[in-house]
Order: C-alpha cells, then structure tokens, then sequence
C-alpha cells in the first residue's frame, strides 16, 4: 500500500509503504512536489502507480503525470496531458489496462472531462452523455462487472451530488436506482 502527499500543518511531499504491520519512508532520487487533491491508481499490468494533478503550496492546480515503480518516482513528460486539475478521481481498467481519470476542479471551475492513460500517452474519451462536471467524486473498477463506477461529488455550484454512473471503456451510463446513498462528497469507495 502506498501513500503521497497531503495536508496537515503543511503540504506533505514524502512517499510512505504500508506492509501490513509497519509504516516505512521511502527514499526517491526524485519525488512529486508536495500536494494534496491528486489521485493514484495502481496500474497492475505495468507494475506502476499512476499520480496525476493535485494542488501545490499556492493552491494552484498542477497537470503533471508521475509514475511509482516500486523503488522510485519518475516523471512523464507525454505530448498531451489533461489540463491542471485537482478532486479528480481515477480508477485503473484492469481488463482494458487503462487509468481512467473524470472531472475535478482548476483554478475557477469544476470540469466534466473523461481521460485515459495507457502508460504512454493521454487521450480525451469523448461520449454522447456523461456526469456533470464536478469534484470530489470518487471511482473504482468493478473487476466482475467490468465497469468502472463513479458516485457523488461536488457540482459545480458546490452542492454535493448522489448520482451513480458506470464506464465501459466506451459511454458513461447513469444508473437510476431505488435506493443510493445520501448526496455527498469527500468520501471513500472500493472494490471488495
């Protein structure tokens, strides 16, 4: 299990290892600036965590791909990258072997954009529907459905969200249900 960053008294920019019993620093030549906000998502067929965007000491938002490799951090320098960002969220398609990312918000709005990474290169996924724009969503990849799945958030005027939505790789889906949790945003989901 890894952790970066974060806020506290300050903005953390130190990479820590949990072994199930111990909390251990790890040590890189070189590491992300310090930030909160980003996502990371493990990309199981290459072996890597995947960090994008976050907030850095100034509040601005930040655009830059980096990826852990066990042992170290490198930074990605791809020829197209989603603009800077921040309350973004990601999953990892474990079938298709792609990191999806959707929404968050730059310095003066909340964006509505869907993007994959493949370890090489960033594009756009353009659909016929898809969430509104926001931050503060969360999502993560129903391995047995085959889906990844996207619940609340922040809309652009700030109010909380409870709309549940599924990406196949390909359109985003709203599922309407009987039952969902409360609107809200902030919160935790995973594949169990």
């Amino acid at each position: 299990t890894l952790l970066f960053g974060g806020s506290g008294a300050q903005l953390f920019g130190d990479t820590w290892e949990w072994s199930g019993s111990v909390w251990t620093t790890v040590a890189s030549a070189t590491s992300p600036t310090p930030r909160e906000g980003h996502a990371m998502v493990h990309d199981s067929s290459r072996s890597r965590t995947v960090l994008f965007g976050g907030r850095d000491s100034n509040g601005s938002p930040l655009s830059e791909t980096h990826e852990f490799s066990g042992t170290g951090w490198s930074q990605i320098f791809p020829s197209r990258s989603p603009p800077a960002r921040a309350g973004h969220a990601m999953a990892f398609d474990t079938v298709r072997r792609r990191t999806i990312l959707f929404g968050g918000e730059d310095a003066d709005r909340a964006l509505g954009d869907t993007w994959e990474w493949d370890g090489a290169a960033w594009t756009q996924i353009l659909t016929a529907s898809s969430p509104q724009a926001r931050a503060g969503q969360v999502m993560t990849y129903d391995v047995a459905r085959r889906r990844v799945v996207l619940f609340g958030g922040r809309d652009a005027s700030g109010n909380p969200t409870g709309d549940s939505w599924e990406f196949n790789g390909a359109a985003w889906t709203l599922r309407t249900l009987a039952s969902s949790p409360p609107r809200r945003s902030g919160h935790a989901l995973v594949y169990d």
